[in-house]
């Protein structure tokens, strides 16, 4: 069994005497990543059935223990207990912990018997974790815990791509991506539209057997069988195939959704648990920026700094804006064509470019220079004249070395600001991503 969460969570941990209540009323207070212990032995059942958890003829979790966790951060996070117990665990997610919230997510067997699941949480929500077992199995003990799932950044296209392990079918597959959000972008199950996003996503994603968002619509006016009427979930144009051989061939009648297996798609059943995962991918970063590593950490403002007043006036290519910074403090740009798959903690901050990584600082010369300085309401002012307004920074053709050379139309290039915060330590804004 397997349970994945969709978020990210608070570098405190919650000890491991925690056990979780048989009562969900008095469900137990968790936060942070963990691990978490769980004890089911002797506990009773009080929670409902439910048809997102429908798994091998049964809808109900039974020796249910449960548990409250907060959520840190805005972010898709992975509950998972694989390697953390033998019991064969069935475990659940409700928005909010009431005891008669809807549920977000289940899932049985991920890892074995083992659960795992990913869905979309949001900082400062509080969610009830339901930890029990499959029908009939024997309770136990074990842990669990909470780890940030990072969507990954094309540069090709400026999309975010995320490989969710679930075992569901190709219905509850899209309607869990397109519950996901990730830096304000809506996910939707992948569409692949040419041969290079297919390169980069076969290059760059670790999967065995996912869902993708095409289906065979059979209202269409191309609809024929076994290869008219299919179509992108998004209405994007279907002129690129990526079938295996034979493929498709609605080998049993109504396979009329799509998997990418082995050699390329094979059209499945709707119904089919058999792919093991599924491919989110979020858009927005084409045709303007998009935020991601966001909420950045504090600084001793008491809030992070933030980017998102960049935008694509002024004199250069693009203009960047910090603000919410600390008074006085100093701070310079960074940038990078790629963001780092899991964020790197420097001192106070988080790092969430992927090398090479570029400075806007004076080794890169005077036209290059970003340094700036926050002023009493925050936001950082130009000290080197490379502001056409005073603040923030005009990025130019000319790249920094690394990573060198120039930006072109169609690049993406992604930025974060590092500044110096109270008593000397490092701290970092959210990130953006910009296509010109």
């Amino acid at each position: 069994m397997r349970l994945t969460l969709l978020c990210l969570s608070s570098i405190f941990l919650t000890p491991l005497l925690a056990q979780g209540s048989d009562d969900c009323l008095l469900a137990l207070a968790i936060t942070g990543p963990g691990p978490h212990a769980f004890d089911n032995s002797v506990a009773t059942l009080d929670g409902a059935a439910d048809p997102l958890c429908l798994a091998f003829g049964s809808d109900q979790v039974e020796q249910d223990v449960w548990l409250r966790w907060t959520a840190a951060v805005t972010a898709p996070t992975l509950l998972s207990f694989c390697g953390q117990t033998t019991v064969d665990t069935k475990v659940a997610v409700y928005d909010g912990v009431t005891c008669n919230d809807i549920m977000l997510a289940c899932n049985d067997d991920s890892c074995g018997l083992q659960s795992a699941l990913t869905f979309a949480a949001v900082a400062g929500s509080e969610y009830l974790v339901r930890v029990g077992t499959y029908p009939g199995a024997a309770g136990g003990i074990g842990t669990f815990d909470f780890t940030p799932q990072v969507p990954v950044v094309n540069p090709g296209n400026g999309h975010s791509y995320l490989v969710v392990s679930d075992g569901a079918d190709w219905p509850t597959a899209r309607a869990a991506a397109e519950a996901m959000s990730f830096n304000g972008l809506t996910g939707h199950l992948v569409t692949i539209v040419d041969q290079a996003e297919h390169d980069w996503i076969q290059a760059n994603l670790a999967f065995t057997r996912p869902w993708i968002g095409l289906y065979q619509n059979t209202t269409s006016s191309t609809y024929a069988e076994p290869a008219g009427g299919w179509e992108w979930i998004t209405g994007e144009p279907f002129t690129f195939t990526f079938w295996a051989a034979g493929e498709p061939n609605d080998n049993p009648a109504g396979e009329d959704f799509a998997e990418w297996h082995g050699g390329g798609w094979n059209d499945v059943v709707g119904s089919s648990t058999t792919p093991t995962e599924y491919i989110v991918e979020f858009d927005g970063l084409v045709g303007g920026p998009g935020l991601f590593c966001d909420p950045a950490n504090n600084a001793s403002s008491g809030q992070p700094v933030t980017l998102e007043n960049s935008d694509l006036s002024g004199p250069g290519l693009f203009h960047l804006e910090a603000e919410g910074g600390p008074v006085d403090q100093f701070g310079f740009f960074l940038i990078s064509a790629s963001e780092s798959p899991s964020p790197i903690a420097v001192s106070q901050g988080l790092l969430c470019l992927a090398a090479p990584i570029g400075r806007y600082s004076s080794n890169a010369g005077p036209a290059l220079n970003s340094l700036g300085r926050f002023d009493s309401a925050g936001v950082l002012q130009n000290l080197a004249g490379t502001s056409s307004v005073g603040s923030g920074f005009d990025i130019s053709a000319a790249l920094p070395d690394p990573p060198a050379g120039v930006i072109a139309s169609g690049d993406t290039w992604l930025f974060q600001l590092w500044f110096r915060d109270l008593g000397g330590a490092s701290n970092f804004s959210n990130g953006i991503a910009v296509t010109f």
